[in-house]
């Protein structure tokens, strides 16, 4: 392995420490400190901006792996009763038309 290779996997391992981290931020957040169902989806927008700024080309998997774990800590905390906005947020974050 070059040195070029084997520092590129290392940036490429940081960035993906610092995905996590997001990642375990914001679920914290939503457990604990955010106050509002639409505070909740504020913050999982900009957790998904911040990520794609990480990897800009990994949206598909961002919605694929992490918005259903957020949304589910969403409904956890504030129950069922109304689920429209975790439902447009669920369109609006993975892309898909209503």
């Amino acid at each position: 392995m070059t040195e070029t290779e084997n520092q590129a996997l290392l940036e490429e391992d940081a960035r993906l420490r610092r995905v996590r981290l997001l990642i375990e931020s914001a679920c914290y957040r939503l457990r604990r400190q955010v106050s509002t169902p639409c505070d909740a989806v504020d913050l999982i927008v900009e957790t998904k901006a911040r990520v794609l700024e990480l990897f800009p080309d990994k949206a598909p998997q961002f919605d694929l792996i992490y918005l259903p774990r957020l949304l589910r800590l969403v409904r956890a905390r504030w129950g069922t009763a109304d689920t429209r906005p975790v439902r447009v947020s669920e369109r609006l974050l993975s892309g898909k038309a209503e």
